[in-house]
């Protein structure tokens, strides 16, 4: 039985984190051709052991190992790792059980989707984003955060909005566009413009938190914090 597979593996251990999981294995085992094979109890490059791999051997033009291994022993133990330096594909459906054509059930702890070269697409007939927790952001639970570093776009024949609570809209240039009705439907309504911070505080038809809401306005980063009207 010979060790050739540990070497073909170096290339994409080396630099992975040392596992503190059982390295000894009593019946190591293996059965392969040149173009592939299985791996019983076989110790990677990087400490951590298979319980089973199958993996493609040779002939490869990847960097990257191609295979599907059962870990065994170090922090990931009862892990299902897969490795595919091309394309990973997934297709199912063509008898779907009560409607359901695939679930990715996570007991505990999050999942992570990471493309940080390219771009990931959900495309579907309707599309829901539930969140089913309770709490107050950041330590609470129930929200859904979008944070995009250029732009963010939304197309839709109609968008409703609806919130229990506030709704804040902050923005250094804002503009509202309509070629039909514009209407707002409130008790009670203010708008506060530029030359509004000349007024004196809690004088007038203007509050306290109106004139610095107006202040750090016109002040915009020259605010420090730790003055009496900045609330940033």
């Amino acid at each position: 039985m010979t060790d050739s597979f540990t070497p073909y593996w170096q290339h994409q251990e080396q630099k992975s984190p040392q596992n503190k999981g059982e390295t000894k294995t009593y019946k190591k085992n293996q059965f392969n051709t040149t173009e592939g094979g299985t791996y019983y109890g076989h110790t990677n490059a990087n400490n951590a052991k298979m319980a089973v791999q199958l993996r493609r051997i040779f002939p490869s033009p990847f960097k990257r190992a191609q295979y599907i291994g059962l870990q065994q022993g170090g922090e990931l133990d009862g892990s299902i790792i897969c490795s595919a330096p091309k394309t990973f594909q997934i297709a199912c459906g063509e008898s779907p059980a009560q409607d359901v054509a695939g679930v990715w059930y996570a007991e505990n702890g999050d999942i992570n989707i990471h493309a940080p070269k390219g771009r990931i697409r959900i495309s579907a007939m309707s599309i829901d984003l539930i969140a089913t927790g309770t709490g107050q952001p950041p330590e609470g639970t129930g929200y859904v955060s979008i944070n995009a570093n250029t732009e963010f776009n939304v197309e839709a024949g109609n968008m409703v909005v609806n919130s229990d609570d506030n709704i804040s809209l902050n923005a250094e240039v804002m503009d509202a566009n309509t070629t039909g009705k514009c209407e707002f439907n409130v008790g009670s309504y203010k708008l506060i413009e530029g030359g509004d911070y000349f007024t004196i505080a809690g004088l007038g038809n203007i509050t306290f938190e109106q004139w610095a809401k107006a202040m750090k306005k016109l002040l915009g980063p020259t605010a420090k914090r730790g003055s009496r009207w900045y609330d940033g």
